[in-house]
Order: C-alpha cells, then sequence, then structure tokens
C-alpha cells in the first residue's frame, strides 16, 4: 500500500529477545524502549508503538498444540473444500497468489486435518472455511506442532502497556496491536476475516470477509488494504487519522518487521532441527514492536 501521500510517516523497528510463554511483554517492551532511547532513539508524545498480536498472545501462552486435535466430520470437510474448492475453483477466480494456490492444492492431509480441527474448536467453522491465515491462528515462529490464537484481549492489553509507558517513561503514546491476516476495503465498508479487529472493521463473518475483500480488489471497488489493527488506544491523536490512514500505519508496521520466516529452512538446516524449538526462536532477531513517527501530526500536536 505505497502511497505518497504518507510519506511523512515513518516506521522504526524495535528489537526485543523472544518472549517465552507466560512471560509478561510489558516490562520488555519498556526495557526495549528504554534501551533504544538510551542510543539517541527519539519518542514523542502522540508517536505510535504498535506491537504484533503473536508477542502479546506468546506472552499469554494463548497456544494450542496441534498434535493433540483429533479431527471431526467438518475437519474432513474444510480440508477437501480448501483443497478443490479453493485450490482448483475459487482460487483462481478470486486471484489467489499462485503460489498459494499450488500450496493448497498440495496441502498435507494429516496435518491440515488437525490445525482445522482446532481452527474450528477455537474460533469456529465459518474460519476453518477460508484456505488459510483461519482465524488469526498462527503457525509461522511457534515452537513445535503449537498454533498461536489471537490475544484474548488486545485492548484490554494495549490499555496496560500505554499506562505502563505513561509511568515509567513519561510518554503519551499512541498503542496499537496488529495482526498481519488482512483488512480490505469493499466500497466505503473496511472488512476482515479475523474474528474481531478495531472499530470500524467489520470481523466475525469468517471466510466471508475474504471472498468480499478479493471481490472488492476484482471489481475495482476496493481491495486490499493490508495487516489488522486489532486495537488502538492511549493518545487520542489516533481519533484524528482517517481509517485509510490507521491501516497504512498498521501496515507499514507490519511490513517493517523483521520478515526471518521467509527462511525458516535455512534455520532448520543450520540448527539441524525439523523442529523450531524456542530456543531456537530465542536465537533469531525479533523486531515485534515498530514506532511509527508522523512529522506532520507531531507538528500538530506540540
Amino acid at each position: 500500500m505505497e502511497n505518497n501521500a504518507y510519506k511523512h510517516i515513518k516506521a522504526i523497528p524495535i528489537k526485543t529477545k523472544y518472549i517465552r510463554r507466560n512471560e509478561d511483554f510489558v516490562p520488555e517492551v519498556i526495557n526495549s524502549l528504554k534501551r533504544e532511547m538510551k542510543n539517541g532513539l527519539k519518542i514523542e508524545n502522540g508517536d505510535f508503538i504498535v506491537l504484533s498480536e503473536k508477542f502479546v498472545a506468546t506472552s499469554e501462552n494463548n497456544f494450542v498444540d496441534e498434535k493433540n486435535a483429533k479431527p471431526k466430520f467438518w475437519a474432513y470437510f474444510c480440508y477437501y473444500w480448501s483443497k478443490y474448492l479453493w485450490g482448483y475453483v475459487l482460487g483462481p477466480i478470486l486471484k489467489t497468489r499462485k503460489d498459494r494456490v499450488k500450496n493448497l492444492r498440495k496441502m498435507p492431509k494429516k496435518e491440515t486435518l488437525k490445525h482445522k480441527q482446532v481452527v474450528i474448536d477455537n474460533v469456529g467453522l465459518i474460519y476453518a472455511l477460508k484456505p488459510a491465515s483461519e482465524g488469526g491462528v498462527d503457525l509461522t515462529n511457534v515452537p513445535g506442532t503449537y498454533a498461536a490464537l489471537l490475544p484474548k484481549n488486545p485492548k484490554k492489553s494495549a490499555e496496560r502497556l500505554y499506562n505502563a509507558i505513561k509511568d515509567e517513561l513519561n510518554l503519551d503514546v499512541a498503542v496499537m496491536i496488529i495482526d498481519t491476516d488482512a483488512t480490505y476495503k469493499f466500497f466505503k465498508w473496511y472488512i476482515t476475516a479475523l474474528p474481531y479487529a478495531m472499530d470500524g472493521i467489520i470481523s466475525k463473518v469468517g471466510a466471508l470477509g475474504y471472498i468480499i475483500g478479493k471481490l472488492g480488489g476484482l471489481l475495482n471497488v476496493g481491495g486490499l488494504c493490508g495487516a489488522t489493527p486489532l486495537t488502538v488506544v492511549g493518545n487520542e491523536i489516533y481519533k484524528k487519522y482517517t481509517m485509510d490512514e490507521l491501516l497504512y500505519i498498521a501496515n507499514l508496521a507490519d511490513t517493517s518487521q523483521v520478515p526471518f520466516t521467509k527462511s525458516i529452512h535455512d534455520i532448520m538446516k543450520k540448527y539441524n532441527t525439523f523442529e523450531i524449538t524456542e530456543d531456537v526462536l530465542s536465537e533469531l532477531e525479533h523486531t515485534p514492536i515498530v514506532l511509527i513517527k508522523d512529522s506532520e501530526r507531531s507538528k500538530n500536536n506540540q
């Protein structure tokens, strides 16, 4: 979503250690911000602190072990639905990326059945009907056979972080939590296939959100906006932004994070393992925090 109109908005990714399950994310954010500020990073009132949902979900231990899933009828239905209907009919019609269509056609049965069952059990059938990234249930950068669910209460988590930053750093920022799964525009409406999103984005519609979003692009009445803000709280400067601007910020933050998932097979080879463990993840570079600075808004906010 490149747009010269937004060239005044800049993203600065901030490194953290790998946060482990049940480890509070708030102190890690505070310590990481303090370190960067000591090294010269200027954070001002009205800046955005954007967090990856995985960072928060891992802290909450909001994981499910897929090896324990016992696939039932609807998991089998969703497997065949995804492999054949999405792989050979809906995917090509809706112009789903060619590499994703290929992956759908050769998806492994055993693992997919377990994954679909986990999605059905934890989010619902209407999300399992989506071909991938179903309901925010995420398999990337999680240890072993676990799947990460979305944060339990992103607004509450964001407010807790906002208050900690205000108390410990004396800064009044806006805090946003985002998910890589997309929001789309359809005419004047914004829609996502996620089970929830920030106010102003239609959610809770499952795979239908993805279909409508793709149709918006095909019919030239909308299309892909990018990563989805699950919540935004704190400094009320965010209320001065349009939805398009907030979605631009979310997507800019998402694309600014370290994309080490692209080389996950190289990582497995390096560590001579078939399974990504917490120890392996802890040795990788992580930037789940992104500072967003808006030179135009900050001038107006002074």
